[in-house]
C-alpha cells in the first residue's frame, strides 16, 4: 500500500511515516474504542465522546479530499481556514477542533505518533464574533402565559407545567431536564433542590434550588401523577414509549408547542427559558446588590465572560444611550 508522511516535527524533518488514509481511519476506530472505555469508566460523558468523534471524523473526511495526506500543524490550520471560509462559527470550529486535538493527543500518548501535530494549534478566535445570544428571552407576560396554559387536570398538563416552570425559575438546560431522575430531587438546608448533570459531566454533581413556591407546587403536582417509583423525573406519556425517559426531542417539541399556543413571539426554544431565567436573575441580583457570582451559582457557567454577555445585553436594553439623544 502507498505510504505517506503523516507527522512532521515542528519545522524540521519528518519523523513518522504512516499508511495513507486507511491507517488514519484505523486509528480513528481505535480512538473510538478508547473513548467508549473512558465513557464506561465515568471519565467523560457520552456527549463528549460523540463530539470528539464528530470533530476528528470531519477532519479525516476533509483530509481524504486533499491531494496530500501529510498531517502537521499547518494541515490542521488549513482545515480550520476551510471551515471558516465555509461560514462555520468560531464556536463550531473549536468544538470540532477539540475532537482533532483529542485524537492526536491520544495517538501520541499511545505511541502511535511520535508527536502531537495539534498541540500548538490554537482555537478559532471569537474576536469580532457576535457577542449576543441567538435565542431571545421571553417577556414576563410570555412566561406567565406559558405557565398558565397547561391543563394541570391532565397528566400531560401537570408534567408540561412542571418542566416549563423548572426551566423558567432555575435556568436548567434541556439536557439537564432530560437526564434528571426522581432521586435527584432532595432536601438540603430545609429547601428542595434538584441535582443536575450538566454539560460534560458524568454524574449529577451540582444543584439548583427549588425556591419559587409556584415551581415547587408544579413539581409536587407532577409527582402525584408520576408516582414515587425510581427512574426518570420526567417520562413519556405516549402509547409507544409510556413510562420511558422523556427524550430531548419530545421535550423540545412540547416546549415549542406550548409557546405556539401561548402566543410567544419569535424563534424561541427551550434555551430561551434558560436565557430568560438568567436575565431575570441578573436583574434581581442588581436590585438586591448581590454579586454576579450569585447568578453563576445558578447558571453554572464556568467562565464569567459568558455570563457577562447576558449582563451586557440587559444593560444595553434597559439603559440605551439612544434614549439620551435629544435634538
Amino acid at each position: 500500500m502507498q505510504t505517506t508522511e503523516i507527522i512532521t516535527t515542528q519545522g524540521s524533518a519528518i519523523t513518522a511515516p504512516l499508511e495513507m488514509l486507511a491507517q488514519l481511519t484505523e486509528m480513528l476506530k481505535a480512538f473510538a474504542q478508547a473513548l467508549t472505555l473512558r465513557e464506561r469508566a465515568g471519565e467523560i460523558a457520552s456527549n463528549t465522546a460523540a463530539a470528539y468523534l464528530r470533530g476528528s471524523g470531519k477532519f479525516i473526511a476533509w483530509l481524504s479530499a486533499q491531494e496530500s495526506c501529510s498531517v502537521e500543524a499547518d494541515t490542521i490550520r488549513s482545515w480550520k481556514a476551510y471551515l471558516a471560509e465555509k461560514g462555520y462559527t468560531p464556536a463550531t470550529v473549536n468544538a470540532w477542533l477539540a475532537g482533532v486535538k483529542a485524537l492526536f493527543a491520544w495517538a501520541a500518548e499511545r505511541g502511535r505518533l511520535p508527536y502531537n501535530p495539534a498541540a500548538l494549534v490554537k482555537g478559532a478566535s471569537r474576536k469580532g464574533a457576535k457577542r449576543t445570544h441567538k435565542r431571545e428571552a421571553l417577556t414576563a407576560l410570555e412566561v406567565r402565559r406559558s405557565l398558565a396554559l397547561p391543563n394541570t387536570g391532565t397528566q400531560g398538563g401537570a408534567r408540561d407545567k412542571a418542566i416549563i416552570a423548572l426551566m423558567a425559575y432555575t435556568g436548567v438546560r434541556s439536557v439537564e431536564v432530560h437526564r434528571a431522575d426522581l432521586g435527584d430531587l432532595r432536601t438540603q438546608g430545609g429547601r428542595l433542590v434538584l441535582f443536575v448533570q450538566g454539560k460534560g459531566h458524568t454524574e449529577s454533581d451540582d444543584f439548583v434550588v427549588i425556591a419559587n413556591p409556584a415551581l415547587e407546587s408544579a413539581l409536587r403536582d407532577w409527582l402525584v401523577v408520576r408516582g414515587q417509583h425510581p427512574g426518570a423525573l420526567f417520562c413519556s406519556l405516549s402509547n409507544r414509549s409510556h413510562g420511558e425517559r422523556l427524550s430531548l426531542r419530545a421535550l423540545r417539541h412540547l416546549v415549542k408547542a406550548n409557546f405556539a399556543q401561548a402566543g410567544v413571539i419569535g424563534n424561541k426554544s427551550t434555551h430561551s427559558l434558560r436565557h430568560t431565567a438568567i436575565t431575570a436573575a441578573i436583574t434581581a441580583a442588581a436590585k438586591n446588590k448581590l454579586p454576579l457570582t450569585s447568578v453563576m451559582s445558578m447558571s453554572r457557567h464556568v467562565n464569567v465572560d459568558t455570563l457577562m454577555i447576558y449582563a451586557h445585553e440587559l444593560d444595553r436594553l434597559e439603559s440605551p444611550i439612544e434614549a439620551l439623544i435629544n435634538y
